[in-house]
């Protein structure tokens, strides 16, 4: 699959100053709109498909792909800045960041959050170019069974979220329910309450933006400053940049779990229909699970944000990897790009690199283009993104509000979307005040529709549901393993904890 003269004729298309201008645009576009509330990745790639009509097939990709990246970064801005994932992949980044925000070390937090996706960016686009054909393998081994077992996973992970097991997986489970919303692929209607609306199920933008960042506005009423160190939050612009290399090099002093953060990113990328929201569960999961310190989790540890951030983007390049092999989408945002290669007249899939094999190389070459200048752009961006800090609550509390509705509103252009939005934000202040976690319930509706489609795609595949289907199949006792393995280390730490605490 692999021939030097395709790659050099690849590099040599990169050489266009076209290509170079386009992928700079494409990643200050991801970026921008991936830090506003609503405004997706796939979502933004939509809204320029019709910009690369006139466009070659490489730089019209490279343009598209540039916008992915940046949308998975900028995605994190908002949720480091404001406790607002501006997509479903950059929920746990906020675990981390946003306390960091609080302290007055926002540009800290992003200087991490920056370097971390731009190190996953390039670990996946090495990947996507030595080990596809065994990534690609790989993914072909999971069916049903595994994608199940997938989902469970990360139901496990959950548990870590939170000292209390019981709250945190009855708010995971309680996720899983509402995700259960809508037509299921046998024809039933489930929870719809005769509204229409709903017939596709609960939509994530809504639920995400409310319980995570609508909800939050309540708190910050309360408040004067989006900090509670104002102090170190007004900082001057030396001391902002030294900030953000000071991220930068704190990223590079957890080499572990950079590296380990990486690797699970490319292999969860993938799978498909598993997506940059779980790699980035599971590489903050194993952050934890792998860290001296696992009781700073939550209160702004580096390692938890390096963890989710590097995972989410190294996903990009098994995601990739799957679309240009096998045309299979790894998530929402490989799926509009599959109709971008249409739009040019390309088939995804084997027969695209024995037609086009220079393309699909300066397509993979161009990531490593992407991950060195999304480390530039993004810089200046976060530089300037973190003065939203110093705007006072009663400034930024109504801007935020009318982002929030818009952003919910542009994605269906559903006045139904808004009003969901607002009760999924009532629904998170009475969570929040009892003690359950959001984030556990939001990933539960995330994972719910993979377990509920699974779970019924297996029983119609074997005839019904036993230990016999898991226990004959390789890559799902090595999956089985890893789950019983997650509740082991779970309860373990639950108890070092408890002991910890009594001790003290």
């Amino acid at each position: 699959m692999f021939e030097l003269d395709s790659i050099l004729g690849g590099a040599a298309m990169l050489a266009d100053w076209s290509v170079i201008v386009m992928l700079l645009l494409g990643l200050l576009f991801g970026i921008i709109t991936g830090a506003i509330p609503g405004f997706s990745t796939p979502l933004a790639i939509s809204v320029m498909l019709p910009v690369t009509f006139p466009m070659s097939p490489l730089v019209a990709i490279v343009f598209l792909t540039a916008i992915y990246a940046g949308g998975n970064f900028g995605a994190s801005i908002s949720s480091v800045l404001l406790n607002i994932p501006g997509s479903p992949q950059a929920i746990m980044t906020g675990l981390e960041g946003y306390p960091m925000t609080r302290q007055g070390r926002a540009h800290e937090a992003l200087g991490i959050a920056l370097t971390a996706s731009a190190t996953g960016n390039l670990v996946g686009s090495f990947f996507l170019i030595l080990v596809m054909p065994l990534i690609v393998l790989f993914a072909l081994k999971f069916g049903p069974p595994e994608m199940f077992l997938v989902g469970v996973l990360g139901m496990t992970i959950i548990a870590s979220l939170d000292r209390s097991f019981l709250k945190v997986m009855i708010a995971g489970m309680f996720g899983v329910l509402i995700s259960t919303t809508g037509m299921s692929s046998t024809g039933a209607v489930r929870g719809t309450f005769g509204y229409f609306e709903l017939m596709d199920g609960i939509p994530i933008i809504p639920a995400l933006i409310g319980l995570i960042g609508f909800s939050e506005l309540y708190y910050m009423l309360k408040k004067q400053q989006l900090t509670d160190n104002a102090a170190a939050a007004a900082t001057s612009r030396s001391a902002a940049w030294a900030q953000l290399i000071k991220g930068y090099r704190q990223t590079f002093s957890y080499p572990v779990t950079l590296l380990r953060s990486c690797g699970l990113g490319v292999i969860v990328g993938a799978l498909p229909g598993a997506g940059a929201t779980i790699a980035a569960v599971i590489g903050y999961n194993e952050a934890k699970r792998g860290s001296k310190t696992p009781e700073q989790f939550g209160k702004g540890a580096p390692e938890g944000l390096i963890g989710a951030e590097s995972a989410n983007n190294a996903s990009e390049g098994g995601a990739l990897a799957l679309m240009l092999a096998l045309g299979i989408p790894g998530g929402l945002s490989t799926a509009v790009l599959i109709g971008a290669l249409m739009l040019q007249g390309l088939i995804p899939g084997p027969r695209l690199f024995m037609d086009s094999p220079d393309l699909v190389y300066g397509v993979m070459l161009a990531q490593f283009v992407t991950s060195a200048c999304l480390l530039g752009v993004g810089l200046l961006v976060c530089f300037w993104a973190v003065r939203i800090v110093h705007v006072p609550t009663s400034v930024l509390i109504p801007v935020i509000a009318v982002f929030s509705i818009a952003g919910t509103y542009a994605v269906q252009l559903l006045m139904f979307d808004v009003w969901l939005m607002l009760i999924f934000a009532v629904l998170g202040i009475v969570l929040h005040r009892f003690g359950y976690s959001l984030i556990a319930v939001v990933l539960g509706i995330v994972l719910g529709p993979i377990l509920d489609s699974e779970l019924l795609r297996t029983y119609q595949a074997y005839g019904g549901i036993g230990p016999s289907v898991f226990l004959q199949r390789p890559v799902a006792l090595i999956l089985l393993a890893l789950l019983v393995f997650s509740l082991v280390t779970a309860v373990l730490r639950m108890r070092r904890q408890k002991a910890k605490e009594a001790a003290a």
